[in-house]
């Protein structure tokens, strides 16, 4: 059978701040071990990328299609896979590392190897990783029938995101410019910008957003104040006839009003989908029923290691991007 991470190693291997001992993890989460079943798990190489795309199709783990496309490209990012003895991907995890803040990604077994600790020993490789790159904090979002594994490895719970569809944009738009403008985002901006979003987010995205705005060019607005600081900014993206919107972050809810508004505008009627992160109570979702959004829970955020070190007051995230709502 597989060796695995058992909820005692874990248990013994949390430090006072309630995450995973890197030692620890070393000894547990080896990526070339064999075990008696046969299964490896060792880091990606560019001869997967079939199996992978393969993987994808049974296991339908992405919110995107593009999503491992554009987390692929981004330096640092990385994957483990599985082989199987008869050659099969068994499964894969994926780590992205945004400076104190990682995002464990794309974690998918096949139903046959399930049930052997193959997911546990996949996601504390990933953790691994990125404590390696200097993450304090690990973040996911996990489907329900997840949550039990990363709960055992020292995830804690947070909030579920809600995913926000409108079918058809509101034949009237208005919203009050209240000494802001709203402009197309240049690469002029994207210094500022990114020093904005870091500062708000906790972590650095900048290759995230560039990734991003390289497949969707032209695609960017950003707000400004009369002094022309930041003050917002909104990415669109397209799959399929589906918009989707995110990043996503303003000041107030008035500058996130103007940036919705402009965006819906130039979607041409298509279905637009936003990933809002955070409780319902907030005002972010009263700003999208007020657009005629509707909102349906989607999967949980969970997170393992400094609880509160890197929450900043600064711009409000009324969006995640969908590349890492995975």
């Amino acid at each position: 059978m597989l060796a695995f991470t058992t909820r005692d190693e874990v248990d013994s291997s949390r430090s006072a701040s309630g995450g995973v001992d890197a030692d620890k993890l070393r000894a547990v989460a080896g990526v070339e071990e064999f075990a008696e079943s046969g299964i490896r798990i060792r880091p990606m190489g560019g001869l997967d990328l079939h199996r992978i795309l393969e993987l994808r199709s049974v296991v339908r783990w992405s919110a995107d299609p593009n999503a491992f496309g554009i987390l692929l490209g981004m330096r640092d990012a990385r994957w483990a896979v599985a082989d199987a003895p008869d050659g099969a991907l068994a499964g894969m995890v994926g780590a992205v590392p945004l400076g104190r803040i990682g995002i464990l990604c794309h974690l998918a077994v096949r139903d046959d190897y399930r049930k052997m600790g193959l997911g546990a020993r996949l996601s504390s490789w990933a953790v691994l990783y990125l404590r390696s790159r200097g993450a304090r904090v690990v973040r996911l979002y996990s489907t329900r029938q997840a949550e039990g594994l990363y709960l055992s490895l020292g995830f804690r719970s947070r909030s579920a995101r809600t995913v926000y569809r409108l079918g058809e944009a509101p034949q009237s738009l208005r919203a009050w410019a209240d000494g802001h403008r709203v402009e197309p985002l240049l690469l002029g901006d994207l210094p500022e910008l990114c020093g904005v979003d870091r500062w708000s987010y906790g972590a650095d995205r900048s290759a995230l957003i560039l990734a991003t705005l390289r497949l969707h060019p032209g695609l960017g607005l950003v707000a400004r104040d009369s002094t022309g600081s930041i003050k917002g900014y909104l990415v669109r993206s397209a799959s399929g006839q589906t918009t989707r919107i995110g990043p996503f972050v303003a000041s107030t809810p008035g500058v996130a009003r103007l940036l919705l508004a402009r965006a819906l505008v130039a979607t041409d009627d298509s279905p637009v989908e936003i990933t809002v992160p955070g409780p319902v109570e907030s005002q972010v979702h009263d700003l999208l029923r007020e657009f005629g959004f509707e909102g349906r829970k989607d999967r949980l955020q969970m997170e393992i290691g400094e609880e509160s070190a890197i929450r900043r007051q600064g711009l409000v995230q009324y969006g995640t991007t969908p590349y890492l709502a995975t």
